[in-house]
């Protein structure tokens, strides 16, 4: 909660410093521009593989229209946008205007200065269209933020959820679990009455298999290393935290071990789980009638936690969420800016909600949307207390190591204390070699 109100606290200056003296100042603003300044601009955009994207796309016709730029959206899955952006950004080609960062890659974008500071730009920002203070602060921050200067605008949000089979869980008179212990008991008792998979995840070696790990790892009292950047891997708790996650690979379906996003998502949607512990946004997967074989038999709960001495239950579901910033050798940055503001505005969120939530509260508060898209709930409520992944610039590099070392328990090539005791050295000397250790 302190966490929170510093992040309040930041936005608040952020505003105050950026953007009221201007507004009172001024009251002309020149985003979004009068008229067609950029006409005939041509902006390379970079965003993820997501249905998001794939829904702003059909979008573009309008925004071309209004304003005459042309935009070219280049769609890649993960991997490939990671290796692609990468290549981009650090040997300056200018292959990009405007560049899709994870959040946790923010240390090492605006750390290394790719990424063009939007200060500026939001202080020329006509406030009713931008509507900065609307969207949510922990969003923003964790998003969109590195060392309390803006670095864009978040375009798509997300956190861990789970999902339950409302129909079976009916039939054997079972609650959603609160508890991570709960949730290995009723996965056990619907594997052995159903015969299908009491629980599945992203078990594939690679971030999402991390990203899972963390809804476990702060819930036991882990992390990866402490106030003084001492790597912690090792510890019980954090072991204690991956033997959890092993127990649970025998009752899950099988292929679990194999299954990235994608495949998890249609494990559920095709009715072979009866839990489901994935991000929010896959929530669209499950009432599609052409993906989904459980229409109207599934419901979002809070992910699992463990209850602690004062009846509490300790949750650290997983954040993570994508900037909409510009490169900084982009040579389009205003233009780059007026598309980031129109595919960011409250009407814009609204109109793209059916592919992925909005981060803006007033648009997720929407009666009717909340009535159609029931993960809203659970995600609002999981944002307070939910578990970013380290932001600084190294964390690409410990990633690759922890997700190695997590793969490796999980297949039974090593138990969980052997698999963290020998990766946290290695995190050890990372952190050390960066000059975060005293």
């Amino acid at each position: 909660m302190a966490r929170y109100v510093v992040v309040v606290v930041m936005l608040s200056v952020l505003l105050s410093l950026v953007a009221v003296p201007a507004y009172a100042a001024d009251p002309e603003y020149k985003f979004p521009a009068k008229g067609k300044p950029y006409e005939g601009v041509t902006l390379n955009v970079s965003l993820v593989a997501e249905s998001k994207p794939d829904a702003l796309k059909k979008e573009l016709p309008e925004f071309e229209a209004k304003t005459g730029i042309k935009v070219n959206l280049d769609i890649l899955p993960y991997p490939t946008l990671q290796e692609k952006q990468f290549t981009a950004v650090t040997q300056q080609t200018g292959a990009y205007d405007i560049i899709h960062v994870d959040c946790v890659w923010m240390g090492q974008y605006a750390g290394q200065g790719w990424l063009y500071p939007v200060t500026d730009f939001v202080a020329q920002t006509d406030p009713a269209v931008l509507q900065l203070d609307d969207f949510h602060p922990r969003i923003l921050e964790e998003q969109c933020m590195w060392e309390g200067v803006l670095y864009g605008l978040p375009f798509i949000n997300a956190v861990h959820v789970m999902y339950y089979r409302t129909d079976i869980f009916e039939k054997h008179n079972l609650k959603p679990p609160d508890t991570w212990e709960e949730l290995r008991e009723i996965a056990k008792k619907i594997k052995d009455a159903e015969g299908i998979g009491g629980v599945t995840f992203m078990g594939k070696r690679g971030v999402q298999l991390l990203c899972n790990y963390v809804g476990m790892l702060g819930a036991f009292g882990g992390n990866f290393y402490d106030e003084n950047y001492k790597a912690t891997l090792d510890s019980p708790e954090a072991i204690a935290a991956l033997e959890y996650f092993v127990s649970l690979v025998p009752l899950a379906n099988p292929g679990v071990l194999a299954q990235d996003w994608d495949e998890c998502a249609a494990t559920f949607a095709e009715g072979k789980a009866a839990t489901n512990l994935q991000w929010q946004n896959a929530a669209p997967v499950f009432a599609d009638p052409q993906k989904s074989k459980v229409l109207g038999q599934w419901a979002v709960y809070l992910q699992p936690g463990v209850k602690q001495p004062d009846g509490t239950i300790r949750r650290s579901p997983c954040f993570g969420g994508w900037d909409m910033g510009i490169s900084v050798d982009s040579k389009n940055k205003e233009a780059a800016w007026e598309f980031i503001v129109w595919a960011t505005t409250r009407e814009m969120e609204h109109k793209l909600s059916y592919a992925m939530p909005s981060s803006r509260p007033s648009v997720l508060a929407d009666p009717e949307l909340k009535a159609k898209y029931i993960e809203y709930d659970a995600m609002l409520k999981s944002l307070d207390f939910a578990m970013g992944r380290p932001r600084i610039p190294e964390w690409p590099q410990m990633a690759d190591l922890i997700e190695a070392a997590l793969s490796e328990a999980m297949t039974g090539v090593k138990t969980p204390e052997q698999a963290l005791k020998d990766v946290n050295p290695l995190i050890d000397e990372i952190l050390m070699a960066a000059g975060y250790q005293k």
